[in-house]
Formats: structure tokens, C-alpha cells, sequence
């Protein structure tokens, strides 16, 4: 089902508008989305399980599509645990997004995480011999 445009492009949602109608035509003239409230999202705590173990710090994870939320998190491990190493094994070294010219691997070394292609065999076994 397609989404309803909205007759004024200021509102998000048709409630919003009929809601808006509905106090104006009480006599109530309510400012619409004017005021920024701040606020933090408290930490949260979350469990990472990778793919493969090479040894007690060394794991390997496989990698088809890797969505913003898996590099957020690649990113935040490294950052946690610098005692860690990860090498990620990418199905192929697509683009992050069609809008994007930045592939995979070169987003992995631009933020210090070690990544192969699949494909590229002698990396992840030269990965795994480096580190038994």
C-alpha cells in the first residue's frame, strides 16, 4: 500500500493535520513543531557473537550485506575492546549505498578494521595461520 501525500507538506502524518483543523476550529491556534527538545539515549548493553573463533581474542565474521548498524557496531567493538581483532570476510567489496562511492573495503581501512573479500582466500587463511 502506498503511503497518502499529505495535502500541506508541513505536517508528517494526516493526524497531525486533522488534529491541527480540529483545535483551530475550536479557537485554539497550537504553533506546529516549533520547540527542539534535547535528550540522551542512556547506554544500553548489548551481546556481540562473531561467526568464527580463532582464538580467545581472534574471530573472524562473514559478511554479505554489512548495514550501517553492523559497522556501527564494528566500529564500537574495536573501540571497547582494542584487545580484540576481527577480521571481516565480505561475500564481495560492494558500495556502502547507491548514493555512496565508498566500498566496503575501503570503509574498513579507513576505520582501522581488517576486511577481505571471500574470494581472496590467502587473506583470511593467512588471517587464521598469524594467529594459531
Amino acid at each position: 500500500m502506498k503511503p497518502r501525500k499529505h495535502l500541506d507538506a508541513a505536517y508528517k502524518s494526516g493526524l497531525e493535520q486533522r488534529f491541527q483543523v480540529a483545535t483551530k476550529a475550536l479557537g485554539y491556534d497550537l504553533p506546529y513543531e516549533v520547540d527542539r527538545i534535547k535528550y540522551t539515549i542512556p547506554a544500553s548493553k548489548h551481546t556481540y557473537t562473531p561467526d568464527f573463533t580463532v582464538t580467545s581474542n581472534v574471530y573472524i565474521e562473514t559478511k554479505g550485506l554489512w548495514t550501517s548498524a553492523d559497522r556501527k557496531k564494528a566500529c564500537l567493538i574495536k573501540e571497547q575492546h582494542p584487545d580484540i581483532h576481527i577480521l571481516y570476510v565480505l561475500y564481495r567489496d560492494q558500495k556502502l549505498s547507491k548514493k555512496s562511492s565508498t566500498t566496503y573495503l575501503q570503509w574498513a581501512e579507513k576505520n582501522g578494521l581488517e576486511a577481505c573479500k571471500f574470494a581472496d582466500q590467502h587473506q583470511w587463511i593467512d588471517y587464521i595461520k598469524r594467529h594459531l
